[in-house]
Parts: structure tokens; C-alpha cells; sequence
């Protein structure tokens, strides 16, 4: 019977994942890309209250300026 796999089919082992498949999962648990996750929010909620807190800063200089 034939084979009918490419040359580069035929030589890669069954097991071994596509190329696109492994960027995707990335081999990390769920535990970890949750971890990961959560610390980007925190960072994004702590960065933003930051920003915020700046410009409120700025705002407060620039009202007593000319006082």
C-alpha cells in the first residue's frame, strides 16, 4: 500500500505537534496562564490608578498656580 504523506510528513514523529499549535498553548498549565493573567490585570489596575493619580496631581498644581 502506498503512502500517500510528504516526504517531510513522513519523517516528522506522530507525537510531535504543529508548529502553530505549539505557540498557541505554549506548554504552560492553566494554573500558570492564570497566574499570569491575573498579574497583568493587577498591573494594568495599579498602572492606571497611578496615571490617574498623576493627572489629579497636575490638575490640583495647575488650579493653586497663580495663587
Amino acid at each position: 500500500m502506498p503512502d500517500n504523506r510528504t516526504n517531510e510528513q513522513a519523517q516528522a514523529p506522530a507525537n510531535e505537534q504543529h508548529p502553530l499549535e505549539a505557540c498557541f498553548g505554549g506548554g504552560m498549565s492553566e494554573r500558570r496562564k492564570e497566574r499570569g493573567a491575573s498579574w497583568r490585570v493587577f498591573l494594568y489596575i495599579a498602572g492606571s490608578h497611578l496615571l490617574l493619580a498623576f493627572m489629579a496631581l497636575l490638575f490640583y498644581l495647575g488650579s493653586h498656580a497663580g495663587k
